[in-house]
């Protein structure tokens, strides 16, 4: 069936071939237009144009896995080196993905001129630590221009 549900179960993060261990998580907030005023004396109303547009922010988290020399420990490598990362991949099942859009061709839930895109780690990494459970992690980008779907 077409529109089926996608189960959180089949998801995954991957950085280009790799699979980021431990992660159990992972968020992609739209973009958004600046709202500007242009409003002047003697209107009735507010009126507002748009400004430049955000890509919008990107979370992913989960087990800490301290080996995890592919995955994890290359965020955190983007972190620092300041890397713009383009091959990130935030799976909804085993096929379909979304990623920073790598073309100005139309397709993916893009129209045609859409800008080539990418990720920037913005924070640390977050480290949470309780005496009953798991060590998590959890890192925060910014998209510069916008998700394809594939």
């Amino acid at each position: 069936m077409a529109l089926e549900s996608k189960p959180g179960a089949n998801c995954k993060v991957t950085l280009g071939t790799h699979t980021i261990l431990g992660l159990g998580s992972w968020s992609i907030s739209g973009g958004n237009f600046a709202e500007l005023d242009d409003t002047a004396f003697g209107d009735d109303s507010t009126r507002t144009l748009r400004g430049l547009r955000t890509g919008g922010d990107i979370t992913f988290s989960g087990n800490y896995k301290k080996d995890d020399t592919t995955g994890q420990e290359m965020i955190k490598t983007a972190y620092w080196a300041k890397s713009n990362l383009t091959t990130l991949r935030f799976y909804v099942d085993s096929v379909s993905y979304y990623t920073p859009n790598s073309t100005t061709a139309a397709g993916g839930g893009l129209p045609a001129e859409t800008q080539v895109s990418h990720i920037k780690i913005m924070t640390e990494p977050n480290f949470t630590v309780e005496n009953s459970g798991l060590v998590t992690v959890e890192f925060t980008g910014k998209l510069d221009g916008a998700m394809r779907l594939i």
